[in-house]
């Protein structure tokens, strides 16, 4: 094979390759791009010479492009790889993988700029969708899919961790069981719909009146599950009749039709070890004691603090 000139090699390299490259003098303006960098930004070779590299760089980013450049033109670095946007001729961005590196003379100085870059663009898309996919099958795993409150599943690990935290600290704590009082007639009147509807503005409801610390949970059917952390027996009496009287006073809307709902909540609190379960099963006895006396109220388990 007889000996080819580098400059004919380099120039093939440079027309032929599917990796883009551009060339900028030390104001960041294209001096030469190739083929494949074209194809990439959707300019031809002629309007690429009026192009700053600014022109393909998203605005949120053109400071930190701005930096880059300096730094390698006042050689400070020597070259630059990092993975970012770039902005094609139709306003569409992709994402590339980069390495920038200095051009020299033969003196070493500095006398312009050569990127080169791969359109990454569909593994980054395919990597973020997976992320997203990740991060919706992880909220479907912890949170119920008609209120977007936490599943049952969720609210045991929070149990389970605040009721260490508890017992570390020697911090008293609640947990709460609330029952929607005839809920089964909404259904049967108005359908599974409104059902549907009701449980979903009650959901926001107790987002609204219950402490940013405390934590609430769809339990199952129309049982809702709360934790309220780090109180006394009475704070966490005052946090559960603030939750039913703003439910009590709340009038709901579905169709042509309005009505109102109660809840009744019972609660079980403790300062000293007690398992979760019996928590539980306290808190659940305070609500069908509730549910005997007439519903519509509040009933912690514990005598000293009484009921209402």
């Amino acid at each position: 094979m007889p000996e080819l000139p580098i400059a004919h090699v380099y120039s093939k390299i440079f027309e032929s390759s599917v990796v883009g490259i551009g060339i900028t003098d030390l104001a960041g303006k294209y001096v030469m791009v190739n083929p494949a960098w074209c194809e990439f930004m959707g300019y031809s070779e002629e309007e690429a010479k009026n192009l700053n590299v600014r022109d393909t760089t998203m605005p949120e980013e053109r400071r930190q492009s701005d930096n880059s450049l300096k730094k390698i033109i006042d050689g400070e670095l020597s070259s630059i790889r990092k993975t970012r946007r770039y902005l094609r001729k139709d306003g569409s961005c992709f994402w590339a993988d980069l390495h920038v590196s200095a051009l020299t003379d033969e003196q070493g100085q500095v006398i312009g700029v050569i990127g080169m870059l791969i359109n990454i663009d569909r593994q980054v898309k395919a990597e973020n969708y997976q992320k997203d996919l990740n991060r919706q099958l992880s909220k479907m795993a912890r949170h119920d899919t008609l209120t977007g409150l936490y599943n049952r599943r969720a609210m045991d690990s929070i149990m389970i961790r605040e009721h260490k935290r508890a017992h570390r600290y020697k911090r008293g704590f609640a947990i709460a069981i609330g029952d929607v009082d005839n809920f089964k007639m909404i259904n049967d009147t108005y359908g599974h719909d409104c059902g549907d509807m009701v449980l979903k503005h009650m959901a926001e409801t107790f987002l609204e009146w219950i402490r940013d610390t405390d934590t609430v949970g769809r339990w199952g059917g129309e049982e809702f599950l709360f934790v309220f952390s780090e109180t006394t027996c009475e704070g966490a009496r005052i946090v559960a009749e603030r939750i039913r009287s703003s439910l009590d006073n709340k009038l709901f809307r579905c169709g042509d039709h309005e009505f109102h709902l109660s809840l009744t909540i019972g609660f079980s609190y403790h300062s000293e070890q007690v398992s979760v379960e019996q928590m539980i099963a306290e808190a659940d006895k305070a609500l069908y004691r509730g549910k005997g006396n007439g519903k519509n109220q509040v009933v912690c388990h514990q005598d000293v603090c009484g009921s209402q």
